[in-house]
């Protein structure tokens, strides 16, 4: 089943329609025939805990394609999140279930609804010390954050929030930086048919390794993470330690050590999907940033970028943003001194930057993935005509008397063209259907046979955008006038009376054809045979003599 986003069902609990045990399908035939061989007594339910509509799956196989859960006929759901990570907030609650038993903690977990489902955010608190870590599965907007965590601190001893990927605001980590000295993350790791948690302490300068949940330990001060200096106070606001490092004249340091600082801080940013401003940048890589002029900041910027504009690697210095989320306008000047081109205008530099910072995000994010081309400049500074995803059409040359006549070969199949986008790039391949010009329909239907082919070889993330964007080029198809026709599908009891029909209708032409054979076989009967002679015919004739 398809879910309501477009995205395939890989998520269930096991039991009942209320339960919290959380599973993830095994995508593969193989490892799903295993696991039904494993758990013979299994059900399977769109749980109430994940979002669902609580009725019961079943779980299909697949050999051509990604094995997923489907519901049952005539069924309604309008559940949203339906990819791995949609249990998420129940596997963790069971990690923490887990740790608490053998750390002799009394703590409980529990699942929030911040407006956007139950798994927005887990609470673990641990009762007697009055200790609360709350872990943040969605993107909490600053004010709200601050309002969230004077509510919380009031009656907590010690509070602690962990952020997934993409889920704090530059404003948030800012404020926890400079008052901490490190941010607190999790991510979660596939293990079979579950995910478990990793968590990992990140400093303004650098980060400490992922280290599973039984690495952590809950101290009096808190939870602590192997390898983060401990640097707190009791409660929100900036401790004498800060203000101290705050009124202390910044240290000057040679400009190779400001560079290298500013690329670790946004290579930082890049792998948590985020776009600091130069203030954060500042607080990060050092406070004798903060006052540079703007060519000052534009020669460190390019000496960052100097080796990406040469290998196509993503320019970092295009994560900067202004506090209205605008590229400031010197990164244009950094552009252009590293031979990538000049922007026009804001609006270039603009969308320029967005593709410059979506490349970051895939090349420095985790899990990694394949970056989507750059945006060609213009002498003009305009971008550039988008290139066509299309391969060009190739050109055969006979030769025949008189000397060679090219012959233009025939369009693409989507077999020529699995040679062009790989697995990876056939989400950008579509998206770049849907935007070039000219007839386009025919060769965004070749490129969805490819897509729906790469979904049973792409690893989940990667997966789930290609259906995503599966899904925005199946409705631009069904939307435009010039769109081919295509047959309706027929069920397969239609299918098989067509066939049924149609083999009928082959027998009784053979039928037909075998006795016209045979009719045509035989000889012709005289009309006159057995009719009397007319009058005067025989008298004609001589008369036999007796022997």
């Amino acid at each position: 089943m398809i879910g309501s986003d477009g995205r395939l069902v890989q998520t269930a609990v096991i039991g009942s329609r209320n339960s919290g045990r959380a599973i993830i399908l095994p995508t593969d035939a193989d490892e799903l025939t295993r696991w039904r061989r494993r758990h013979p007594a299994y059900t399977y339910w769109c749980g109430t805990q994940l979002g669902g509509c609580g009725n019961e799956l079943s779980d299909r196989l697949y050999r051509d394609k990604v094995c997923h859960f489907a519901h049952r006929p005539h069924t309604s759901c309008h559940r949203t999140a339906t990819g791995a990570a949609s249990a998420d907030h129940l596997f963790i609650k069971d990690d923490l279930a887990a740790w608490a038993g053998r750390n002799r903690l009394k703590g409980r977990a529990t699942s929030r609804d911040l407006g956007t489902g139950p798994g927005d955010a887990v609470d673990f608190r641990v009762g007697e010390a009055r200790q609360h870590v709350r872990f943040q599965f969605s993107k909490l907007a600053h004010a709200e954050w601050q309002q969230a965590r004077q509510r919380l601190s009031s009656d907590a001893a010690t509070l602690d929030w962990v952020f997934g990927p993409g889920t704090a605001q530059p404003e948030t980590m800012e404020e926890l930086y400079d008052e901490y000295g490190y941010l607190l993350r999790f991510r979660f790791e596939t293990h079979g048919a579950v995910r478990r948690i990793r968590l990992r302490a990140e400093d303004p300068r650098r980060s400490t390794d992922w280290v599973p949940l039984d690495a952590c330990a809950m101290t009096p001060a808190g939870l602590r993470v192997p390898g983060a200096e401990p640097r707190r106070r009791a409660g929100p606001g900036p401790t004498a330690e800060t203000g101290a490092r705050r009124a202390a004249a910044p240290v000057r340091r040679s400009r190779e050590e400001q560079v290298l600082a500013l690329k670790e801080a946004l290579v930082s940013a890049a792998g948590f999907r985020t776009r600091p401003t130069w203030e954060a940048l500042a607080r990060s890589a050092g406070s004798d940033l903060l006052g540079l002029s703007v060519p000052d900041r534009v020669g460190l910027l390019a000496a960052v970028d100097q080796a990406c504009g040469r290998e196509g690697s993503p320019l970092l210095s295009a994560l900067i943003r202004t506090g209205e989320s605008d590229p400031p306008p010197y990164v244009g000047d950094v552009a252009a001194a590293v031979g990538c081109g000049t922007p026009a205008t804001a609006a270039v530099l603009r969308r320029w930057c967005q593709r410059e910072a979506d490349r970051a995000f895939a090349v420095y994010g985790v899990p990694s993935r394949t970056a989507p081309p750059r945006l060609a400049l213009t002498l003009d500074g305009q971008l550039a005509a988008q290139q066509s995803t299309e391969p060009a059409q190739r050109q055969t040359i006979v030769h025949v008397k008189g000397g060679p006549v090219r012959q233009p070969t025939a369009r693409p199949k989507p077999g020529d063209l699995a040679r062009a986008p790989g697995d990876a790039e056939i989400g950008h391949a579509l998206r770049g259907a849907r935007q070039r010009r000219g007839p386009r329909p025919r060769y965004a239907a070749a490129l969805m046979a490819l897509a729906e082919e790469a979904l049973t070889r792409l690893p989940e993330p990667q997966r789930t955008e290609l259906v995503v964007e599966m899904t925005a080029t199946r409705r631009w198809l069904d939307s435009r006038p010039d769109t081919p026709a295509q047959k309706p599908k027929k069920s397969r009891r239609a299918m098989r009376i067509a066939a049924a029909k149609k083999t009928e209708a082959v027998k009784q032409s053979a039928r037909v054809e075998k006795t016209q054979q045979r009719q045509q076989g035989k000889k012709a009967k005289n009309p006159l045979q057995g009719a009397r002679p007319l009058p005067g015919v025989d008298d004609a004739r001589p008369e036999k003599k007796p022997k």
